[in-house]
């Protein structure tokens, strides 16, 4: 997993900003339906030997922090 968030427009932001950089990723939505979103995490993952590089991707685009 490179990043979670609750927040669907944060997952998918991530999401296009590693795509333009070529790295193909997925989405696990962990949140629980039957309370309106108000608990879980929506994760969003990426090829093993390609994390170092989606989190360095990520920070500079300042979705992430150190």
């Amino acid at each position: 997993m490179v990043f979670f968030s609750v927040s669907e427009i944060k997952i998918k932001s991530a999401q296009h900003i590693l795509k333009e950089a070529g790295i193909v990723s997925f989405v696990i939505d962990k949140k629980d339906s039957a309370h309106a979103g108000l608990f879980g995490d929506i994760e969003l993952y990426v090829e093993e030997d390609k994390e170092k590089e989606a989190h360095k991707i990520l920070v500079d685009a300042e979705i992430l922090t150190k």
